[in-house]
């Protein structure tokens, strides 16, 4: 009789330290899935914060961008020696490749005549300069177009191997020849032009 009520107790153990184990598998099972959603959640946030940051840094930059024009005297219309006007359009850059191409309007209010440039050159406000030869009236390369009376003509420049970090251009002088082709200085400029970069 004790050797039964002594196996039935052993079987009674038994099934109570199994039902344990059981549990305490359970319990260790979902304290890692805790554990695991809250990595992913840890990684998530790390992600938002790293985004958040890269913004804040793009915000500084375009506010310092502001300041700056807030602080030159900025020059969008310019008129040279000949009575040439002029009007800035855009500057747009390649990323890949590091061209940018400077748009301007140049009207002619005067009577129909010749108009040749000889060059153009940008600084940035780090100080670098890029100088071209390399320019378009229409799309008239490098010419010397006659300009009609009360005319518009599209005239860009082509710059190589320009700073993608550059986003300001500081001045923008070009240097041309006299309708009459005499050597008066025919240079115009243009302060603190924004820079486009696709």
């Amino acid at each position: 009789m004790n050797k039964i009520i002594t196996l039935i107790m052993c079987v009674a153990f038994s099934a109570t330290m199994s039902g344990q184990t059981v549990k305490v598998e359970d319990r260790v099972k979902t304290l890692e899935g805790d554990v695991k959603t809250l990595k992913g959640q840890v990684e998530t946030q790390n992600g938002q914060i790293a985004s958040m940051q890269s913004r804040l840094n793009e915000l500084a930059d375009i506010n310092a961008e502001y300041k700056k024009a807030l602080d030159i005297k900025q020059t969008l219309n310019t008129t040279d020696v000949d009575g040439y006007q002029y009007g800035f359009v855009s500057a747009v850059g390649d990323k890949t490749t590091g061209k940018l191409v400077v748009t301007l309007n140049l009207f002619n209010p005067g009577e129909s005549r010749e108009k040749q440039m000889q060059q153009a050159q940008i600084s940035d406000y780090v100080g670098n300069a890029y100088a071209t030869y390399e320019y378009k009236f229409g799309n008239l390369e490098n010419a010397r177009p006659t300009i009609d009376s009360n005319t518009t003509i599209r005239l860009k420049f082509h710059f190589a191997d320009v700073s993608t970090e550059t986003k300001r251009i500081a001045s923008l002088t070009v240097k041309a020849y006299s309708s009459t082709w005499g050597n008066k200085d025919m240079s115009f400029n243009f302060r603190d032009l924004p820079v486009e970069w696709k």
